[in-house]
């Protein structure tokens, strides 16, 4: 079967915040940006064509982006003008588009585990729209399938609790037959016009199932980072690389273990597996890096710090302290005696504020999220799911509890 491959970047990813300067697909993990590695996995399928739709507004970054890197040679660049959903981003790139398509998220990067059980769902059902699915227990905060046997019968958009049809929810991959774009031009343009358009075409019985048995990444809030980074574990290639410097009185415990060149391991460090250590990373002595860590390239921990299933952007440093269930972006200084707080006093679900409305984490244990060129001053805390933005300046001696926009004086 010959098909073609689009993928969606061209979202605000205004709930991404405060890692959204770009598009989240563009967010480093592990040394690669999050779409690196969808487009490796697309590629190792055998697409005619991959599309890549992007927003306009970083449109001729991202491109530039993309176009630094020979994995995106023969890539087609679209422009979404309009955040109107991803229907339309779809349809943005409809001129392109000559044979059946699949549509999938920037964050599918397990895409090639999927590609033959859809295509021969697809082909033997002779489907409209093949879609994949996975069982939640959170179905008011997606798409619910109406099913009947192993065909769609409808599609619910966030269903109020106890209305849901099933437990089955929509997941970022669908396989589209090229006559779906007549239907999607004809359904009222909205953010949901996409989920409006598969609930039309599944009347006809027209719209397959396949039922996914692996973890399908989810990218809309900022502290999914920490769930697709062990996605990303289970997929990366551990060693040791010959130019990294490790002192003979460091503990490691664990083989899953990656050091990049120039790394320097210092005295009575203790490493635990899976960790990654990028390129030029100092751990300093006495620090602890607990399972599920990441210092990104030229990241330092300088000396007592206890960093725990954390992650710390490019050329960030960290003086001291705890650092716990965390996300701290690229160019961050912080200050000795750091502390987040990663648990409530009753270990109930923790919430974070998200465009100025209060959202359920789903997490007992979140730390604190902050933005790319942060200053963090001495003796500083931070309550479990505060979000700092980008740019800011954190005063000593004081807690943060909240959300702060970018560029904000916490005082």
């Amino acid at each position: 079967m010959n098909y073609q491959v689009v993928i969606l970047a061209g979202g605000e990813s205004s709930r991404f915040a405060p890692f959204n300067k770009i598009h989240k697909s563009f967010f480093k993990i592990c040394g690669k940006r999050i779409i690196e590695r969808t487009i490796e996995s697309v590629r190792k399928t055998s697409p005619v064509e991959i599309i890549l739709v992007l927003g306009r507004e970083n449109f001729d970054r991202e491109k530039e982006i993309c176009s630094l890197n020979p994995l995106f040679k023969d890539v087609r660049f679209v422009r979404q003008e309009s955040p109107l959903g991803q229907a339309d981003a779809v349809l943005s790139a409809e001129k392109y588009i000559t044979h059946d398509f699949f549509v999938i998220n920037a964050q599918q990067f397990n895409f090639h585990l999927l590609v033959d059980k859809f295509i021969k769902k697809h082909l033997e059902d002779k489907n409209n729209v093949t879609v994949g699915s996975v069982e939640t227990d959170e179905p008011q905060k997606y798409g619910i399938f109406a099913i009947d046997g192993d065909k769609v019968t409808g599609i619910v958009e966030k269903p109020e609790p106890g209305q849901e049809p099933s437990n089955k929810r929509l997941v970022g991959v669908y396989l589209f037959s090229k006559d779906v774009l007549l239907e999607l031009k004809n359904t009222e343009r909205s953010k949901y016009s996409l989920e409006t358009t598969l609930d039309k075409i599944s009347k006809n019985g027209k719209v397959g199932i396949v039922d996914l048995d692996m973890a399908s990444p989810s990218l809309k809030y900022p502290w999914d980072i920490l769930d697709i980074k062990d996605l990303i574990f289970n997929r990366l290639q551990f060693g040791i690389d010959e130019t990294a410097k490790i002192e003979k009185t460091v503990i490691i415990k664990g083989n899953d273990i990656f050091v990049g060149k120039g790394a320097y391991i210092a005295d009575y460090a203790i490493i635990e597996s899976p960790a990654y250590i990028g390129e030029g990373a100092v751990v300093g002595a006495y620090c602890q890096v607990r399972n599920g860590s990441i210092l990104e390239n030229g990241a330092q921990i300088q000396r007592y710090v206890d960093l725990k299933n954390s992650y710390i952007g490019e050329n960030s440093h960290v003086h001291s302290g705890f650092v716990g269930d965390s996300v701290i972006d690229a160019d961050v200084r912080v200050g000795a005696g750091f502390i987040s707080a990663n648990k409530r006093l009753d270990r109930a679900n923790i919430y974070s504020e998200v465009k100025g409305e209060r959202t359920d984490t789903g997490r007992t244990r979140l730390g604190v999220m902050i933005g790319e060129g942060v200053k963090v001053g001495i003796r500083v805390s931070s309550m479990p799911g505060s979000i700092v933005g980008p740019h800011s300046n954190v005063y000593p001696n004081i807690t943060i509890k909240g959300s702060f926009e970018g560029g904000s004086e916490v005082k």
